[in-house]
């Protein structure tokens, strides 16, 4: 059952780092029914997009905080809500099917801890002119930790950030940027994209610029001519992406689609406290064992990943 993984791993984790998140199941995985809450160390469900703080240390913007999602070598499509009070992360579906990302011959699932930076956001209505995209993508920004540690669906990370590159998903902007566990040996040698061995690098690039391709869509296109941008660019975005959430949470820009309940951020028009009604109206913890995974979720696919990019 996956909770028992993730409480395992949970445990360890905010025993290291004094972080306090837990997190809530509801359902079984690889089911519909699967709903993931994060709750602070006081057992009360929050926001993984806004309660959770950019930064662990204030005092310290080296290190970031990131949301695992979707763990290392897994490949269902596990995404934070937008739309749903708290965020909670589910799994998504296209067509009534649930999704799974394709496995990518060598690859089983995506090569690292894939998540989110939270209290960021890639606000559509703030085009890149320099790309030329119609503006962000409406989600916070993403992140693949590139750590030897396998994350769990909800684990709150430290990390620092590398590097990023500018994907375009149907015209928005789409950061995918690399970043490091802090507890990774290799975590005191890296602070760039630079310090990454490039072969790595671009093996990174290249399963990013296909692996959709097995479902029928084509490469994935990058901006900046697919360069990857360092350490101290990506740091200004997620700065600048920090300033658009706050003002989606602060209710100066607006986004029907997004749920702004929160219960850290005071000056929000959606800020609620525990015993607010919306919070006790979240489902007590209901874990069931894991669904099977779908054998269409199984197989390789084979692309080549010698593409020119």
């Amino acid at each position: 059952m996956i909770i028992s993984t993730l409480l395992a791993l949970g445990t360890f984790a905010t025993a290291a780092l004094g972080a306090g998140y837990r997190v809530r199941q509801i359902g079984a995985f690889n089911t519909e029914g699967f709903i993931l809450y994060l709750e602070n160390d006081m057992g009360v469900p929050i926001s993984p997009f806004h309660d959770v703080p950019l930064h662990p240390d204030p005092w310290n913007n080296t290190v970031y905080n990131m949301i695992v999602e979707i763990p290392k070598w897994k490949n269902a499509k596990l995404e934070i809500s937008r739309d749903e009070a708290l965020n909670p992360i589910y799994h998504d579906t296209k067509k009534g099917n649930l999704r799974y990302i394709a496995n990518l011959f060598p690859f089983h699932g995506y090569p690292g801890n894939y998540g989110s930076i939270p209290q960021t956001w890639e606000n559509p209505n703030h085009p890149n002119v320099e790309v030329g995209t119609t503006g962000g993508d409406n989600d916070p920004v993403d992140v693949i930790d590139i750590s030897d540690f396998v994350g769990y669906p909800g684990e709150v990370k430290q990390v620092k950030i590398l590097g990023g590159v500018l994907m375009i998903d149907d015209g928005t902007t789409d950061w995918k940027l690399i970043a490091i566990d802090i507890r990774d040996p290799r975590a005191s040698r890296y602070n760039d994209i630079t310090d990454v061995d490039p072969e790595f690098m671009k093996v990174y690039k290249q399963w990013l610029t296909v692996y959709k391709v097995p479902q029928g869509d084509p490469l994935n296109t990058f901006g900046y001519n697919g360069e990857w941008k360092d350490h101290e660019f990506v740091s200004a975005l997620l700065e600048e992406t920090h300033e658009f959430w706050k003002g989606l949470v602060g209710g100066t820009i607006q986004a029907d689609d997004i749920s702004t309940i929160n219960l850290s951020v005071r000056n929000s028009p959606h800020h609620v406290f525990r015993n607010d009604r919306i919070i006790r109206s979240i489902p007590k913890p209901h874990p069931l064992p894991d669904a099977p995974i779908p054998l269409s979720a199984q197989v390789w696919s084979f692309v080549p990943l010698n593409v020119t990019i």
